[in-house]
């Protein structure tokens, strides 16, 4: 036997829910009638459900169609509310083919739900293809890649360039290998020495085996005959009496900062 559910929401006059069973001819011992369908525990796979509401809910119609077996019918009478509404809350809670009319302030829907369970599953069987039909189907998407010369007409432009012909003989040379940067402050072997033209001392101290120290007199007027030792720590050698003191100017005063002797920490 199959059964119907018809559900209550909303403030509804009884008499229209009455007069509407007795329209879809449900007999009243087919009817199982709730205000809840989510907590219904009657029966479940209703061949068909009849709703009586007062606002378009997709939760409760939701509800309702979990009720419902596949294919099932559903009615829906909304006592307020637009068309559009009555349907897209329809759509929202699985079913489909909606038809929606009004009449007096009342609209009402009618769908269905597909013919098939919630979570079913089937395998799609695809039709294998011939073996020369496949090779030529890739042949075709390899050459759909190839542009040949002759494939542009007059209105691209006439015929590819070859990039070879774009290449002169100078370009053609293989570039000579960069010249090795001479670095004075090294000597053979990798020993350092002292930087030509050298005015810190270190040349006359390397000649007489001693070290160079920093005086007074080459802070008050510090030189640099090669240039290097004004530059910074980044230029100087590595016996360079000014390693660790800021770049300067030939014959100024060097100037240290009052932190300059403040440890980093």
């Amino acid at each position: 036997m199959e059964r119907t559910l018809v559900v209550l929401q909303g403030s509804v006059p009884l008499a229209a829910v009455q007069s509407l069973i007795s329209e879809q001819g449900i007999p009243a011992d087919q009817a199982d009638v709730t205000t809840d369908p989510s907590s219904s525990t009657g029966t479940s796979g209703y061949a068909r459900a009849v709703c009586v509401a007062s606002k378009a809910d997709p939760v409760l119609l939701g509800a309702i169609a979990k009720l419902l077996r596949p294919g099932a019918k559903a009615l829906l009478q909304l006592h307020g509310g637009s068309e559009a509404d009555a349907s897209s809350a329809m759509l929202l809670s699985g079913f489909a083919d909606c038809q929606a009319s009004s009449s007096v302030g009342v609209t009402t829907v009618s769908a269905h739900l597909p013919d098939f369970a919630v979570g079913s599953k089937d395998s799609i069987k695809l039709k294998p293809k011939p073996a020369a039909a496949a090779a030529a189907d890739t042949s075709s998407s390899k050459k759909a890649w190839l542009l040949a010369g002759d494939d542009l007409g007059d209105e691209d432009g006439g015929e590819l360039l070859d990039d070879d012909e774009l290449l002169t003989e100078e370009d053609r040379q293989r570039p000579a290998a960069a010249a090795k940067q001479d670095d004075c402050e090294l000597g053979p072997g990798g020993a350092r020495k002292a930087c030509k033209n050298c005015s810190c001392g270190r040349a006359e101290a390397e000649a007489a085996g001693v070290k160079v120290e920093l005086t007074q007199d080459m802070l008050d007027n510090p030189q640099s005959a090669c240039g290097n030792c004004s530059l910074g720590d980044a230029f100087r050698c590595a016996g360079c009496p000014y390693r660790g003191l800021p770049a300067f100017e030939p014959g100024k005063k060097i100037e240290l900062p009052s932190d300059f002797l403040t440890a980093d920490a």
